[in-house]
Order: C-alpha cells, then structure tokens, then sequence
C-alpha cells in the first residue's frame, strides 16, 4: 500500500498543479507564534513541538479516519497527507521556467524559490534542482516510507519551522538539529542512487570532499554542492547545468521506487 501512495501521490503532485494552492501551512505558523514567543520558554520547545504535533495528528486524523471509513479511510488520509506534504511547488514545472528566458517571470519566482544566485553557472544550477529534489521530494518520501503520515508530517513541517519568524538563535540551533537528523539517512541514500544513476567514482570523491578532516559519517547539504561540483562540466551552460540535475534526480527517484518495489515484493513493507 505504501509503494502505491507513493506512486498517486507523485503522479497527482505533477499533474494536478492547482494543488499546489492548496498546500498552506498558515495552520501551523499560528500555532507555533504562541510557543516560540511564550516568556520564559525554553529553547527547545519548537522543536518538541514540530515532533509532538505531527504525531498527535497523525494519530488522531488516523483513528478519525479508520472509524469513518475503515481501511480506505486510512488511505485516502495518507494520501492527502503525502501529496499535501510534498512540494510546495512541482520540481518538473520550476526546471521548465529554469529553462525559459531569463527575463521571464516563471523563470525568476524559479530560481530564487531553488536560491540560485543571478550570476549562478552550471554546477550551481545544478546544485540548486538538487536540493530542490531533497527538500520537495525524496525527504517526504523517505520519511513517510519510515513512519508513515507522522513521517511525512514531522519532515515537512521541520524545514518549514525553521521559517518562522522571530526565531530566537537557540530556538533555531534546536531546529536545525532536529532537520540535521532527519536529512542524514536522506542525504546518505541521495548520495547511494547518484553514484548508482550517475558515476560512482565521481559521487565517492564528492563524499571524500565533503567530509575531509570531519568525521566521515558527517553529512551536511552542502554534500549535494560537492556533488554539483564533480558531476558538472564548468564550461557547460547555465540550462546545460539545469538539465543534467534534473536529469540525475530523475534516475535517483526511479532508483528509489524500485528499491521500495523490491521491498513490498520481499514482504519487508506494507
């Protein structure tokens, strides 16, 4: 059933694009205002707050859902949840106004929503779909396969907490622990099905890069700039850049699914 959900909520997050309107976390942001400015609060009660609320409700939309309508019930939630989670814009559509006139409107909301810099090449571009790709795609994914609606749940709305305003440094120091924690095992996989999709080699001196004089189980994003930098030709343009992430993220993702296929066909996922 996972591998399923997986599968229709990716194919209705890039065919259905009115959904990503519907993708508003206003819910969230006015019930964090109370705990990030309560006085005398502790530093580390967002982040308990992101891990305690995506719990609750996962479990209580859960239950609600299995008493209203049973097992189809529980479905359908999941599948909201995950495509609601995804994003909050289709990657395909952003590389699409990445590629159209740099004067275009499409092309500009594009490049600052990836943060690539006007005066960005070819492996910044590329950079940029790859941590696209991380934060809209396989983190959700990742994470749902994991733990399910609360998964899904606790991953998204830590990158979003980690936007809130008014932030004091240690409230965002306990954040970004938090969202450290949750990227590694992606990171780690991201790294695995780009050296599978892409060049061996070339991912395995990245990582050696990324890693020197640091622990060699320490994994940070800018792994994926490492990346960027070995896999792109810097006398390639700035499209060129473009379209070998997109391309790269495209083989990492098919590379998931069929692992999560192997699983469901081994009886090792539901």
């Amino acid at each position: 059933m996972t591998i399923l959900i997986v599968l229709l909520g990716m194919l209705l997050s890039h065919l259905v694009y009115p959904i990503a309107r519907w993708r508003s976390f206003d819910w969230f942001t006015g019930l964090m205002g109370p705990i990030r400015s309560r006085p005398g609060g502790r530093e580390w009660e967002p982040a308990l707050a992101v891990i305690v609320l995506s719990l609750g409700l996962s479990l209580g939309a859960g239950a609600l859902a299995v008493a209203l309508l049973g097992s189809p019930g529980w479905f359908l939630l999941a599948l909201c949840v995950f495509v609601y989670t995804l994003g909050p814009r289709d990657l395909d559509r952003d590389v699409q106004s990445l590629l159209a006139a740099r004067s275009d409107p499409r092309h500009l909301k594009a490049r600052r929503l990836m943060r690539i810099q006007p005066e960005a090449g070819p492996r910044e571009a590329a950079a940029g779909v790859f941590h696209a790709a991380q934060a809209r795609w396989f983190g959700t994914l990742l994470w749902f396969v994991v733990l399910g609606i609360a998964g899904a749940l606790l991953y998204r709305l830590t990158r979003l907490s980690l936007n809130l305003p008014g932030l004091s440094p240690g409230q965002a120091s306990w954040l970004l622990r938090l969202r450290a924690i949750l990227d590694w095992p992606v990171l780690a996989l991201m790294l695995i099905s780009a050296g599978l999709g892409g060049d061996l080699d070339r991912v395995r001196q990245a990582w050696r890069m990324h890693v020197s004089g640091r622990s060699a189980w320490s994994l940070q994003d800018g792994v994926l700039d490492e990346v960027a930098a070995v896999m792109i030709d810097p006398a390639a343009s700035f499209e060129d850049g473009v379209t070998a992430g997109h391309h790269l993220v495209w083989r990492m993702l098919l590379i998931w699914l069929v692992v999560l296929s192997l699983l469901l066909i081994a009886g090792w996922l539901s």
